[in-house]
């Protein structure tokens, strides 16, 4: 039996220098850890597309999706997260929650200071050594 692999991508939502971290709410997977919003890849979808429809989704913004981050790999028990981080340097529309219970701007520097879902820990240090000097 193959594992199956879902891949999922996140925004790194920059905003005068800070990055936004959303909140799992209760109902959700990974409850009440940080992460950066996203979802998952539909068939047939780019992985800036995907992004795209989900921060309209569950955010109701309108970003512009630009640099590749990173990917980390999560190992669940029936699956694999392969999780790839997206910079996006700005949006529209003003940001509504559906599936977070709050929202936090952080200077790139405090985000490891939160309580992260584990597969967005490697997304930060790629991004704080990539874009951060």
């Amino acid at each position: 039996m193959t594992m199956k692999t879902i891949d999922v991508v996140a925004a790194m939502i920059e905003h005068e220098g800070k990055l936004l971290l959303a909140r799992r709410d209760a109902s959700s997977d990974q409850a009440g850890l940080w992460e950066f919003p996203g979802g998952k890849v539909e068939a047939g979808e780019s992985q800036p597309a995907a992004l795209m429809r989900e921060l309209q989704e569950e955010m109701g913004i309108a970003a512009t999706v630009e640099d590749f981050v990173a990917t980390s790999e999560l190992q669940q028990p029936a699956r694999l997260i392969r999780l790839h981080g997206w910079r996006v340097s700005g949006f529209s529309g003003t940001l509504t929650l559906q599936c977070h219970s709050e929202i936090r701007w952080v200077s790139p520097a405090d985000v490891l200071s939160f309580d992260l879902a584990p597969a967005d820990i490697p997304l930060i240090e790629a991004y704080l050594a990539k874009f951060v000097s």
